[in-house]
């Protein structure tokens, strides 16, 4: 298929769901809340399911917008073999509910070409809301399709997040767990390189690897442990590019540096080679 840069500018929807407390745990859980049955138990701890009092993990605001669906109805003719999640920059607005109906509403944003051999690459912002009108959050999400550069387009921007020169300040080491993207698929992801063996040996790796979205929210709720615990009601944005894939039963380690009393970086790495590609770089955490 040809790449068509007509789409830019359309805004699709209401991508519809609704959740309730369950949806929230089952987040939690993807992205290892819980692991050990002690750690981050704020996530998956309902206390009364008659009236559940969770605190919830933002990251849940990206797959209203990063979907199977959305995927498929934004078609500007790329081809899917070759598509990568390149990125995300979510930005919270208000609190998500124990139980809800949301309307997300995503904009075809730009097209990039980086070149022949290089892919295009795609962005697409959503934006949540509340059944009572609430805006939630809004996320930039990029994917990257290595097959589909040299149409033509214009080169994308630069994307450069600068980090202290300095080792650092706070880091959390953790096992990614071997079931935790199959926990993650019941959010919506299906794609068969997270659960099928024979699917990911054709693409020359060891074992299915890690959702991206799912790596994110495991690298956000170690920067929420690290930087303000127990509060991930204040997080206000959280920024990320997809680097390398995770392997499940990697130890993984989230590096913080704090800029500022409300704003850190981080990456995160394989903690037994940390000079390694990062699996998450670019990172931006700010906070009220």
């Amino acid at each position: 298929m040809t790449v068509s840069t007509e789409i830019v500018g359309r805004t699709f929807g209401p991508f519809v769901r609704d959740y309730t407390f369950r949806d929230l745990e089952i987040c939690a859980l993807g992205c290892g809340a819980g692991w050990d049955g002690r750690t981050d138990l704020e996530y998956v701890n309902e206390h009364d399911a008659a009236a559940p009092q969770l605190k919830v993990l933002p990251i849940f605001g990206v797959p209203l917008t990063v979907n199977e669906e959305m995927t498929t109805t934004l078609d500007y003719g790329f081809d899917y073999a070759g598509s990568l999640h390149y990125g995300i920059d979510a930005f919270f607005h208000a609190p998500f509910k124990m139980n809800d109906h949301v309307e997300t509403y995503v904009t075809q944003e730009a097209l990039w070409d980086r070149g022949e051999g290089r892919g295009s690459l795609s962005k697409q912002v959503g934006r949540s809301y509340s059944a009572d009108g609430t805006h939630l959050c809004t996320v930039e999400t990029y994917d990257c399709c290595i097959y589909d550069g040299g149409f033509g387009g214009e080169r994308p921007p630069a994307d450069v997040v600068d980090y202290p020169d300095r080792a650092p300040d706070l880091t959390y080491e953790e096992v990614c767990g071997y079931q935790w993207p199959l926990i993650y698929r019941l959010m919506g992801d299906w794609h068969q390189q997270h659960i099928d063996w024979g699917y990911t040996e054709q693409t020359g790796l060891a074992r299915p690897i890690n959702h991206g979205v799912c790596t994110a929210g495991i690298a956000m709720r170690h920067g929420i442990a690290l930087l303000f615990p127990g509060q991930p009601e204040r997080l206000r944005r959280f920024k990320c590019r997809f680097t390398a894939p995770v392997l499940p039963g990697t130890r993984l380690a989230t590096q913080v540096w704090k800029v500022s009393d409300a704003e850190a970086r981080f990456r995160m790495v394989n903690a037994d080679a940390p000079e390694d590609k990062p699996f998450l770089n670019a990172g931006v955490l700010e906070w009220e």
